[in-house]
């Protein structure tokens, strides 16, 4: 009977021991434990607390002698305020930008902040500055660029370098929208037709230069075509005409007098019509074939 109660009074110490003692810590979570409010206590030089539980599974903890602060292992986003920045060439902007962070050393983070609120914080002042700093480095064209992921990956170095010892991993920083301020929007809107314009001038000065250029050029061709369409129309003509002198001369030459007559007959249609008056003497050569068809005029008298 006494062994029965010692077993069931055993067995109700230990459910009482597990029910307030042990805690169970899953995948989503991970813990800073401490012993007598010290991390890492030692008795003859052996550890007697392991402070940071980064393992799912059972841990004790013990009121009154353990203390233990949980905290997500998952990541964690925290998106900054609209923030004036100023580019390479002191270009006013106002922009955003993403900071995904997660704890990964639970015992530097809670000696460095204890709480994600106080941590949130840190992490908003460091990434700003780091931002801010990095901006100023570069062109306003490299953030609207694909230059700006070379800008986000120095952001992100830069903040994890200094977080990193606040217990803190910086995963990525992106840089949200990335936009003019509102009171110089019309000083931008100006200076972009001013260049737009200026653009314009030289664009239309350039094509006009062509242009002329073009005209001339196309004159020129004109001209020497034209001259050598005279040069070689010329020729053809003289070439008309000396054979043309040639068929004459050979006609003249085999019937003077047939020759004679046909070219008085081209001059009679040509000179005389139903409008043309003529006032010649009958005997003149003229009109030796109208008049004789011998073809021999008759003298004066």
């Amino acid at each position: 009977m006494n062994r029965w109660l010692t077993g069931l009074l055993l067995a109700a110490a230990l459910a009482v021991f597990a029910l307030f003692c042990v805690t169970i810590i899953d995948e989503r979570e991970q813990g800073f434990r401490t012993l007598w409010n010290k991390a890492e206590p030692t008795f003859f030089g052996v550890a007697l607390n392991r402070p940071n539980l980064t393992e799912p599974g059972w841990y004790i903890v013990i009121p009154k002698i353990h203390e233990l602060a949980l905290y997500p292992r998952q990541n964690i986003l925290f998106h900054s305020a609209k923030r004036s920045l100023n580019t390479v060439e002191r270009t006013l902007v106002d922009a955003d930008y993403y900071v995904v962070w997660r704890i990964a050393d639970p015992r530097r983070f809670y000696e460095s902040h204890r709480r994600e609120e106080t941590a949130v914080q840190r992490i908003d002042e460091l990434t700003y500055s780091e931002v801010r700093e990095t901006v100023n480095k570069h062109r306003l064209a490299d953030l609207l660029s694909p230059a700006r992921d070379e800008v986000q990956r120095e952001i992100t170095a830069a903040s994890d370098a200094k977080l990193s010892l606040l217990g803190i991993h910086v995963v990525d920083v992106r840089l949200g929208a990335t936009l003019y301020p509102e009171e110089n929007l019309a000083r931008v809107y100006e200076r972009m037709r001013t260049e737009r314009s200026r653009y314009a001038m030289k664009f239309r000065a350039e094509g006009e230069q062509q242009a002329r250029a073009l005209r001339s050029k196309a004159d020129g061709d004109s001209q020497v075509i034209l001259a050598e369409a005279e040069r070689e129309s010329l020729g053809l003509r003289g070439e008309g005409d000396a054979e043309a002198a040639r068929i004459y001369a050979e006609a003249y030459s085999g019937d003077p007098e047939f020759y004679a007559f046909v070219r008085s007959l081209e001059a009679y249609r040509k000179a005389l019509d139903a409008q043309t008056t003529v006032v010649l003497s009958p005997r003149s050569d003229f009109l030796k074939y109208l008049f004789d068809m011998g073809g021999v005029a008759k003298p004066e008298k």
